[in-house]
């Protein structure tokens, strides 16, 4: 009964963490939306058209204008400006958020921005078993930080220091990873071929 309950509260908790950052993301873009429509609409009724392609002007403008604000934040995001900004606020702030850093990686792999992974998968041994875990960091004297999630919520775990001998690369994208542990498992067979030869 123990082993159920804690295998929900760490299901649940982990759904959550997951689900938290796109929650601020919609939250935040119905702000937006609210804002950038409540400042088109009135230029909107100015123009003659009602509609385009079968939706109402006012709303068809407010999504140009949201897509050119993105593309205007993603400019200034790449200035050394917004990129101290955004590592002063990580540093202090998000990164006490647990499993903001694992959720932001996964984020940009997904996006394609992040050139320098730092949640690589990985395999761990163990004597004679082995572990699917993340490589955080490397440390000097040939060792490294590794989480070791818990399945099937991966979203907390351990965070080992090892010999790097220990940890083999898996060279596969951390969303399969992280779809195989929320599977107990399932589809660990593609994430591990040839790793053994």
């Amino acid at each position: 009964m123990k082993k159920l309950g804690r295998l929900l509260k760490t299901t649940i908790m982990g759904g959550l963490l997951f689900l938290i950052p796109f929650a601020v993301l919609l939250i935040v873009l119905g702000k937006v939306q609210q804002v950038v429509g409540g400042v088109i609409g009135p230029i909107a009724e100015r123009i003659p058209v009602q509609s385009v392609i079968g939706l109402e002007t006012p709303k068809v403008l407010t999504a140009v204008v949201l897509v050119f604000v993105c593309f205007l934040a993603g400019l200034f995001a790449q200035t050394r400006v917004a990129q101290a900004v955004v590592g002063w606020l990580e540093s202090s702030l998000l990164s006490n958020i647990p499993g903001y850093s694992l959720v932001k990686s996964l984020g940009e792999e997904v996006a394609g921005a992040n050139a320098s992974r730092s949640t690589d998968p990985v395999l761990v041994r163990f004597d004679d078993a082995w572990q699917i875990g993340f490589l955080v960091e490397r440390i000097p004297e040939g060792r490294v930080a590794v989480f070791i999630p818990d399945a099937p919520s991966p979203w907390s775990g351990s965070v080992l220091i090892m010999d790097e001998d220990r940890v083999k690369p898996l060279e596969v994208p951390s969303t399969s990873t992280l779809k195989s542990l929320k599977r107990l498992g399932k589809g660990t067979a593609a994430l591990v071929e040839g790793k053994f030869s």
